[in-house]
């Protein structure tokens, strides 16, 4: 049955009275063990550098528009990435100074993962900082560990960027070498196609048409005006007399025709026969021929009054020839005319055929070399880009805050464990004498048989210790302060053996 609470003290402190020796082994006992964990207990030291990020050097200003350097938005995720590599890690790995000999893959693979959760990358209050962190039981290994990390990630990120901007100019290099060729080709192929089209230029023609037409609609003018020229000499013709009466001897018309075939012979070495002072000569040779036969044959000689041809007649006669010749020549003219008109058409039909494909070609090429001019662009500032990473003027890391030694652990620490051990001693045996109160089913209270048994409980009589009682429990409460007293000593003995050195 539970002691009321206004006892429970009271009782409590009864049962450590009556058992002294058993608290005083349980003081001990809580004391020492709580201290012998605080000895034993893996306290964890950390380590920690500060990085600043650079990316605000003169160099920068001098290059904008003319290089790319390396940015960087979350400075601890993406150290943080570096770090958690596993080309970082297995460096850290093979370092035997810190770590010892790791033989197998399995241990190597079990330190990777725990450098995981040891390694700690931060954002600080600037944006331009950041920390690595390493936590270790021993705080000589945090210390180098730390060191050698921030070390290591320095190097790794000077090693990749300058690995990042040479790979970054091979590849436009590349790409440079293959749109050359591409640019190559594509000229090679307009060019080959111009060559075999010679058309020519679609204003070129056009040009050429108009002028054709310009000539056809001259020709066509020329040939109406030679025309109506012609019309009017055939009607003179027809109101004049072809002979009229001329005194002349017989033989004065034989000595006019071999003069004029005189000078028909002279013009045929220069002239064709189509040539207008030819025709008109032939006709006047006939026409001389035709009145030196008709005399013939009338028989009669009037030697003094003879038909001859009439001069006028034989001036239109002639001038009907040159017309009619001229007609000839403009009719042959507008039919060569005709004919480079339709040519020239038919070559528009063909550069109407080939502006297609020449816009293609001109497209492809256009593009290629436009694509191939941005890429020699690309590729001198990628090769600027990548002499600023090599010489170290774009981004950097540099070592604000180098690592600093734990000269104490974190969180938990020993002086804790001491505390705790006394307190908790002291307070150890009054906690397990409530629990047994508590716990124990006798009858330690008068409420408890009034409670039980429903009868009131007139008066108690007190426990009444004789002297040689009192005698007994002062020797026992001697013996328990001395050994109080002793283990006081022997903690305090391990507390400065532990601060001097003298005890892990």
């Amino acid at each position: 049955m539970a002691v009321p609470l206004n006892q429970l003290v009271k009782e409590a402190w009864g049962e450590v009275r009556r058992r002294k020796a058993l608290a005083t082994v349980l003081v001990v006992v809580v004391s020492f063990g709580i201290l012998g964990l605080g000895l034993v207990w893996p306290y964890k030291y950390t380590s920690r550098s500060v990085i600043f990020v650079d990316d605000q050097n003169i160099i920068r200003p001098l290059m904008e528009g003319s290089a790319v350097t390396t940015k960087v938005k979350d400075r601890a995720s993406d150290a943080r990435e570096i770090i958690y590599s596993r080309q970082v890690l297995e460096k850290l790995v093979n370092m035997q100074d810190l770590w010892g000999v790791l033989a197998t893959p399995e241990q190597k693979e079990a330190k990777m993962q725990a450098l995981r959760k040891q390694i700690k990358v931060s954002n600080t209050r600037s944006k331009d900082f950041f920390a690595i962190s390493y936590t270790d039981t021993d705080p000589d290994r945090a210390y180098w560990a730390t060191l050698k990390i921030t070390q290591l990630f320095i190097s790794v990120t000077d090693e990749s960027k300058k690995a990042e901007s040479r790979a970054a100019y091979d590849f436009v290099d590349r790409q440079v070498k293959a749109y050359q060729a591409q640019l190559q080709a594509s000229e090679e192929r307009l060019k080959d196609f111009l060559s075999k089209n010679v058309e020519g230029t679609e204003g070129e023609v056009n040009k050429k048409i108009a002028r054709l037409l310009s000539d056809i609609e001259a020709t066509e003018l020329e040939i109406r005006e030679a025309q109506a020229e012609r019309d009017v000499i055939r009607r003179q013709l027809t109101g004049e007399a072809r002979m009229v009466a001329h005194e002349v001897a017989g033989s004065e018309i034989r000595k006019r025709i071999q003069m004029l075939e005189n000078q028909l012979d002279t013009l045929r070495l220069s002239y064709k026969d189509t040539y207008p002072d030819i025709v008109s000569l032939k006709q006047q040779i006939a026409d001389l021929k035709v009145a030196l036969k008709s005399q013939v044959a009338s028989g009669t000689k009037q030697p003094d009054s003879e038909a001859v041809l009439n001069p006028i007649y034989q001036s239109l006669r002639s001038d009907l020839a040159k017309v009619e010749a001229r007609m000839e020549t403009l009719a042959t003219r507008r039919t060569s005319l005709d004919a480079l008109l339709e040519q020239e058409k038919k070559r528009m039909e063909k550069i109407q055929k080939n502006k297609a494909k020449i816009a293609e070609l001109t497209r492809d090429y256009e593009v290629n070399r436009e694509i191939y001019n941005d890429l020699l662009k690309r590729r001198e500032k990628a090769r600027v880009s990548m002499r600023i990473d090599v010489e170290g003027h774009g981004l950097r890391y540099r070592i604000q805050e180098p690592p600093s030694f734990p000269l104490a652990p974190e969180k938990i620490r020993f002086e804790m464990f001491a505390g705790a051990g006394l307190l908790l001693g002291l307070l150890a045996p009054f906690g397990l004498a409530l629990v047994y109160v508590q716990m124990d089913r006798k009858l330690r209270a008068a409420d408890q048989i009034e409670q039980a048994f429903q009868i009131p409980v007139l008066s108690t009589v007190p426990v009444w210790l004789t002297s040689a009682d009192r005698r007994k429990e002062q020797r026992q409460w001697a013996a328990a302060f001395a050994v109080l007293l002793l283990s006081v000593g022997g903690y305090g003995t391990l507390l400065w053996l532990h601060y001097h050195g003298g005890l892990v």
